[in-house]
């Protein structure tokens, strides 16, 4: 405790988002208290103040977090030197997988989306946004290179974009087992690459 005490701002600062995130997985946000994360991360009540005003702002904290952690997992999984299926698996793991594994997998996940949604709703707007971007210049970029044929079936980049988020929402709303809910997102990028792949010119010839 002493040595977490006497250190920077920053480890400090660290250790109680650390240890909120735990809490708020095991508990739910309601029931974790300031003198609940001050005793986990093993630092004074008074010092957690000094770092954030209220449990509100630590949430707050731990959703800016989350949602810079989306933005940059999926731009590196953008840029990955693999198969384009791959590619896109991980930029949907960025966020869905990501998202269910912190927040699904709690046993008070309803509860931790209500307060994402009261409390951070504005936090994560812009990262959606950036993250919906990144994806849809992902596929428009397949498309060019000729990886994806949208042509075949009328679908431009974006809304095939669109359709794989809205497809991974579903997925997350009705898997509960982490092995499949993250396989099913497999899947997904599968299904796209393989029903868009460009034609032969003798099997367009049929």
């Amino acid at each position: 405790m002493i040595q977490r005490e006497r250190g920077a701002p920053e480890a400090k600062r660290a250790a109680i988002l650390e240890a909120a995130e735990k809490l708020f997985s095991q508990y739910g946000y309601r029931r974790t208290s300031i003198d609940d994360i001050a005793r986990a991360a093993e630092i004074a009540k008074g010092t957690v103040y000094l770092s954030f005003k209220s449990k509100e702002e630590i949430f707050r904290a731990l959703c800016e977090n989350l949602a810079e952690r989306v933005v940059t997992d999926a731009r590196a999984a953008a840029t990955l030197e693999a198969p384009l299926e791959s590619r896109l698996a991980a930029i949907l793991e960025a966020k869905f997988g990501l998202y269910f594994e912190l927040v699904k997998r709690s046993p008070h996940a309803a509860e931790l989306m209500d307060s994402k949604n009261r409390l951070s709703a504005d936090v994560f707007t812009p990262s959606d946004k950036k993250y919906a971007r990144i994806l849809r210049e992902t596929i428009a970029g397949a498309m060019t290179r000729g990886e994806l044929d949208g042509a075949a079936c009328g679908i431009d980049g974006a809304a095939l974009a669109d359709l794989l988020m809205a497809s991974a929402g579903g997925i997350e709303k009705s898997v509960t087992q982490p092995a499949l809910f993250h396989r099913r997102l497999r899947e997904l990028a599968r299904m796209a690459c393989s029903a868009l792949a460009p034609r032969t010119s003798s099997a367009a010839a049929k």
